[in-house]
């Protein structure tokens, strides 16, 4: 019982510390090494392997998570709000935590659920949250320090009630230094003599030149001296570990 338990646990550990790693290195590169990846599944095939090979595991439990991982990452990934890093986190646990290790001697309540569909809630339910924070801070700014984020940008309501959620108004010159995304373009008519007007920027992809946009933006300085709107950004890899590691506790609470 012991061993089976052990057996049960280490892929779940191990998912866990590849994706912790993989996540401090997106966000410090905002990028994860295909080494990572390289490393990460083959062990983690030769350990589904073997649950497989113990009767810890089905092949349909393993089909199943795999073939909802793969599917969810192509969408999201065709969809611009997956980049590869966050489609291979997602497959990898897809392929190594089709299910999840027994929890106070009882399995875990949504088991019947593909678990990396659950994980995927988890995430998308946290990533939704992380806009609350923002807005919080753009309240403070406006309440302490009088900062009015829009001067100088034209915006319709709904265009400023989406920026509150999304966007801080940063220094320009700390664009490049902080893992912020622009929210706003510059746009220069080419036909007329309008000078340069600053734009919105409706969407920007998962994986983007970021730095084809900052030097945009820096071309305009004088448009930017009480500072750029930018959007405050956390990899979506961060919020599937965070969903990994709250799973186990949920017959805690629950």
């Amino acid at each position: 019982m012991q061993l089976q338990m052990m057996m049960m646990w280490v892929p779940f550990v191990f998912t866990l510390s590849v994706l912790t790693y993989a996540s401090i290195f997106d966000l410090k590169k905002r990028a994860v090494s295909n080494w990572v990846w390289l490393f990460a599944y083959p062990t983690g095939c030769i350990m589904t392997l073997a649950g497989l090979a113990v009767s810890l595991l089905d092949v349909s439990t393993i089909v199943v998570s795999l073939g909802v991982s793969v599917f969810l990452g192509f969408i999201l990934f065709c969809s611009n709000f997956y980049g590869c890093s966050d489609v291979k986190a997602l497959v990898f646990i897809g392929l190594t935590v089709p299910t999840i290790p027994i929890t106070l001697n009882s399995p875990l309540r949504i088991s019947a659920l593909p678990i990396v569909l659950v994980i995927f809630c988890i995430s998308a339910i946290l990533i939704l949250i992380w806009p609350l924070s923002i807005f919080i801070l753009n309240l403070k700014d406006r309440l302490l320090k009088r900062q009015i984020m829009f001067e100088g940008i034209q915006l319709t309501l709904r265009q400023k009630i989406w920026l509150l959620f999304t966007s801080r108004r940063i220094p320009l010159n700390k664009l490049g230094t902080l893992k912020y995304f622009p929210s706003e373009t510059v746009v220069t008519p080419k036909e007329t003599d309008d000078k340069p007007t600053r734009k919105m920027l409706r969407f920007v992809k998962a994986e983007v030149n970021l730095q084809k946009y900052i030097d945009n933006l820096q071309e305009h300085s004088e448009l930017y001296q009480n500072g750029v709107l930018a959007s405050p950004t956390i990899p979506t890899t961060c919020f599937l570990t965070v969903a990994l590691t709250i799973l186990p506790l949920w017959n805690l609470f629950f």
